[in-house]
């Protein structure tokens, strides 16, 4: 029996997004940040920088697709790659470019959208006309000045018929644009039922994040190009999505992880030298946000979740982790949350060492934080990626 036919199961409704409570004083903490980004860009303008962006990717499905880029500040249009050979704290320096306006293209549909207070760019885009598969959409900078002066807001639609030009001046129907910065986008069809959410550190790549000083060395001392895989799991991802896939196709995989979109470009660079298959990234930002001073990664990991089972809600997903941190309770709440939108749970278990240095036990936290996850749902233990693709062989048969 395949592995797509035996997690076939029926769809649960629509959950609803978490909502925040917005903090006047981490409010203001965020404007006087804005106004520091806009005077650094402003500054290095003028010693021949110039606006430019690092896409992240996308993900959705046949009616609205989700676009993911930064806004920052670069000499060259190298979508930062050259970070490969460096030391690993340079990927977490770069200069944010706030409220800059962008022109995102997805198939039929051209849509303007601005950078946050953050540089970022995250916008949905409707009635783009691809089909289910990888495709490719492309972000570019726009002058602020000629956007303004034809009142375009988040969202317009550029027609067609509108010219985009180089540094010439621009004239009526014409519009200022830098070059274009092409990004994957993975297009999820009705008929796919199946999908992949993985961790990243120490799930896929070797980080030790729980330990702090050796996670510190991993992450800003070593080089990028350095980083080690965990044995097994660039297969035991490859068999999953070919497996759980339809017609022929990949299933969809996405990347869910507390780091820092900044380490997006390398990351990407990581997973392809290693063998991991396709996937899109779903990371975070550090820093205040409208609820705290540091953003929460259990957060981000229970709201980007819950984003997939409502925009996504005809497809269940294998979660993948580690049992390191805090994977298997936000998966086992998750299950809980919405069993009929969660196929398996596959979690890597670490060494009693590991877990020594991750909590102060020598203790797995695995059977105490998925032993309420439904009988329905299976759960697959493993040390490493060939541990968990033989668990889910016997489990399967």
């Amino acid at each position: 029996m395949s592995l797509r036919r035996f997690l076939r199961t029926a769809v649960a409704p629509e959950p609803v997004f978490d909502d925040e409570t917005p903090s006047v004083l981490l409010t203001a903490a965020a404007a006087t940040g804005e106004a520091g980004s806009s005077i650094v860009a402003r500054l290095l303008e003028d010693w021949g920088f110039h606006a430019g962006l690092v896409g992240f990717g996308g993900h959705g499905t046949t009616r609205r697709v989700r676009i993911l880029g930064r806004v920052i500040m670069e000499r060259t249009s190298d979508q930062r790659l050259w970070l490969r050979e460096r030391r690993g704290w340079r990927q977490f320096f770069d200069a944010q470019v706030p409220r800059q306006p962008v022109l995102v293209t997805v198939g039929a549909r051209r849509r303007i959208a601005f950078s946050d207070r953050s540089g970022y760019i995250d916008i949905s885009v409707t009635g783009h006309g691809l089909p289910a598969g990888w495709h490719t959409a492309r972000i570019q900078v726009l002058h602020e000045g000629d956007v303004r002066a034809m009142g375009l807001v988040e969202g317009d639609s550029l027609s067609r018929g509108t010219a985009l030009v180089g540094r010439s001046p621009a004239g009526s129907g014409r519009v200022r644009a830098g070059a274009p910065v092409s990004i994957r986008v993975r297009v999820i069809g009705e008929e796919e039922s199946i999908g992949v959410v993985s961790d990243i550190d120490d799930t896929v790549m070797v980080t030790m994040l729980p330990r702090l000083l050796v996670a510190a060395k991993n992450s800003f001392v070593d080089r990028v190009s350095s980083r080690e895989a965990v044995p097994g799991m660039a297969r035991f991802l490859t068999r999953l999505v070919d497996e759980a896939g339809t017609g022929g196709a990949s299933a969809p995989l996405l990347y869910l992880s507390t780091g820092a979109w900044n380490v997006v470009p390398t990351v990407r660079d990581f997973l392809e030298r290693c063998g991991y298959p396709l996937g899109g990234f779903l990371m975070t930002d550090f820093g205040p946000s409208n609820t705290g001073w540091f953003r929460s990664g259990v957060e981000h990991k229970r709201r980007e979740l819950r984003r997939l089972a409502r925009t996504v809600p005809h497809v269940r997903w294998i979660l993948v982790g580690d049992d390191g941190q805090h994977d298997p309770e936000i998966y086992a709440e998750f299950a809980r949350e919405f069993p009929d939108r969660v196929a398996g749970i596959a979690i890597r278990s670490l060494s009693e060492i590991e877990q020594l240095m991750a909590h102060g036990s020598f203790d797995a936290l695995v059977p105490d934080a998925l032993r309420s996850v439904p009988d329905t749902i299976p759960v697959w233990y493993g040390p490493d990626g060939h541990a968990l693709l033989g668990a889910v062989r016997n489990r399967r048969h």
